[in-house]
């Protein structure tokens, strides 16, 4: 029998409630496991799901209700249309670059911070991840100021005897404020790697007469890897679903996917076809992320058998 209490005359209090129903299950892993994979169906699984079933609908404004009935007409409707091809490959285009731009960047940010002395690592550690501190809209209007026409960037070119550049609201424009954005977390993955990698290693290596740019080519970076991979998945996945910067710093007529769900959702109450482009979101996001991880798993591999 259960440790709850049976004393029906003693007042049971919250906690000793909350204890007695932990106390009803068995401890074991599943237990400790369900309040997480609650939170994942309710936060992902179930409104995605629902979002995904009423693409299969009949398209009517403004309903969200789901109907017993089935049509492809909204995917027909997608398919047919070279409009949204163009967006989902400027979509692609602009996260491929930030996530290849952004790796790499932060890779050689974590490195100078793993070589560089513990008196200072903290510190300038602080510094790398300053900007997480700071909300995207801010540092959005900060590179507006610096990008724009009459911007910081265009004064300098200006001082120096240099035509003005047309940054800003271009797609270019918006990979920089994305890059800005997501590389604390690359340099945040590949540091977790390297401090798993024994500083003795890099020694050796330049003991034997190997360069610096040939130990990081064959040593740390293979080694690294892990982290390099989980920084890159996690900014093509943010990429490909960014809104503010894409939608502050993009041209008006230049969409990526996400500023078209918004606008589907909010603006046209076409909730049936922005579930579709929803699903072609997801897919395409966790297809490409299939493909990096099944390369760098060969390169891995390629890798050992060097070895």
């Amino acid at each position: 029998m259960s440790d709850i209490s049976l004393n029906r005359g003693a007042p049971m209090t919250l906690r000793g409630w909350l204890v007695g129903i932990v106390d009803l299950f068995p401890k074991s892993g599943l237990t400790i496991s369900i309040p997480a994979a609650a939170i994942v169906f309710f936060g992902l699984v179930l409104p995605v799901g629902y979002l995904l079933l009423l693409s299969f609908n009949p398209a009517q404004l403004g309903v969200i209700e789901l109907v017993p009935q089935v049509t492809f007409a909204n995917y027909l409707k997608l398919v047919g249309d070279g409009y949204y091809w163009s967006i989902l490959g400027r979509t692609l285009w602009v996260a491929a670059a930030t996530t290849v731009i952004a790796s790499a960047l932060g890779f050689i940010l974590a490195v100078s911070l793993w070589q560089t002395s513990p008196k200072w690592r903290g510190l300038l550690t602080v510094v790398v991840l300053a900007p997480l501190l700071v909300s995207i809209v801010a540092r959005t209007f900060g590179w507006i100021i610096i990008l724009g026409n009459k911007g910081l960037f265009n004064r300098a070119l200006e001082a120096v005897g240099i035509a003005p550049m047309q940054i800003m609201y271009t797609d270019t424009a918006v990979i920089i404020g994305l890059v800005h954005v997501f590389i604390p977390y690359v340099v945040l993955t590949i540091m977790a790697s390297l401090d798993r990698i024994d500083p003795l290693l890099a020694e050796a290596a330049k003991t034997l007469g190997a360069s610096g740019a040939t130990t990081v080519r064959e040593i740390i970076l293979p080694l690294a890897m892990p982290g390099v991979v989980a920084g890159a998945t996690i900014v093509f996945s943010l990429a490909m679903s960014s809104y503010v910067t894409p939608a502050m710093m993009g041209a008006a007529n230049s969409y990526v996917l996400a500023t078209v769900v918004y606008q589907q959702f909010v603006m046209n109450f076409n909730w049936h076809f922005g579930a579709v482009l929803v699903a072609i979101l997801l897919a395409t996001s966790l297809l490409t992320i299939l493909f990096m991880l099944t390369a760098v798993a060969r390169l891995s591999r390629r890798w050992g058998d060097g070895a």
